[in-house]
């Protein structure tokens, strides 16, 4: 098990609605000072589908410097063009490095997918791991990855894991059993970590510990150690009342605007949401009442 404690994930932050890298820079840093082991950027996370294709290879860049482990998500481009990203980053030959690929196309068979990260994985100097999202039918509807294609991609060379994103815990529960397979919990939340383990997840994207790494740290020995029941206490004090406050308004609007308090993360790019003096309130007291465990 490679990821073995909390993936955080690296949103891009906007001076003037342009990209800086002085907070990513910034925010890297006090992540490793607080016990972050694993990053991550992802096309799952705040504003990365507002950036060019420029932009995220620098974001990418920057986040490459981690000491720790990192995951480096590309956005969903056809396969000569995800080689063409995949090329690049072969080039820098990063330690420690991952790659998090979105299938681009609409779902019509199995082998179609299999086939798509069968190339890229045979591509990258990298090990790869599938950003399992629903997608869109190609004769209508959403299809989810189901326990068969997620074994089938677990017998490709080099593919590691997946980032799990599930439209339920029962679909999730039944899709990633018996998979050798890396599974990061998507969703930012200990608590569907805490159901999903049990099945094969392997740990989580980082959810109130993406402002206060402490917290997801804390669960994660916690609950990989001798005292779940303290585990679901930080569940239940901790994430619970914080995910009421901050989904309330929305967590990526509310994550940002916390990091941005911390003096992590400069701003925002249009058409991004602009909260009102009331949800900024809401935000600040969320964060003063995190209990100190």
């Amino acid at each position: 098990m490679i990821f073995n404690s909390p993936v955080y994930p690296i949103p891009p932050s906007f001076k003037s609605g342009e990209l800086e890298l002085q907070s990513t820079q910034k925010y890297l840093e006090y992540l490793k000072e607080h016990g972050a082991q694993h990053v991550m950027t992802t096309a799952g996370t705040s504003q990365f589908n507002l950036l060019s294709i420029e932009e995220v290879r620098e974001l990418n860049s920057e986040v490459l410097n981690f000491s720790g482990n990192k995951i480096i998500g590309l956005p969903a481009l056809s396969t000569p063009l995800i080689k063409k990203e995949i090329h690049l980053l072969n080039e820098r030959k990063a330690d420690n490095t991952y790659l998090l690929i979105i299938f681009p196309e609409r779902y019509y068979t199995n082998s179609q997918v299999v086939n798509f990260f069968k190339e890229v994985s045979e591509y990258s100097s990298y090990p790869i791991l599938g950003h399992t999202a629903p997608v869109r039918k190609g004769n209508g509807g959403n299809y989810s990855y189901s326990q068969d294609l997620l074994e089938s991609l677990s017998n490709i060379d080099n593919f590691l894991g997946v980032k799990e994103e599930s439209p339920s815990l029962d679909f999730a529960s039944n899709s990633i059993q018996d998979l050798d397979l890396e599974i990061i919990v998507a969703g930012g939340s200990m608590k569907r970590f805490w159901a999903l383990n049990p099945f094969g997840a392997t740990t989580f994207l980082s959810g109130v510990g993406s402002l206060f790494p402490f917290f997801d740290e804390r669960f994660f020995s916690l609950y990989s150690g001798s005292d779940p029941k303290e585990a679901m206490s930080i569940i239940k004090n901790v994430e619970t009342p914080f995910f009421n406050s901050f989904m309330n308004i929305g967590w990526h609007a509310s994550m940002r605007f916390g990091l941005n308090q911390l003096g992590l993360l400069e701003g925002n790019r249009s058409p991004f949401i602009t909260l009102c003096d009331k949800e900024k309130e809401t935000i600040k007291s969320a964060i003063s009442q995190l209990p100190l465990l």
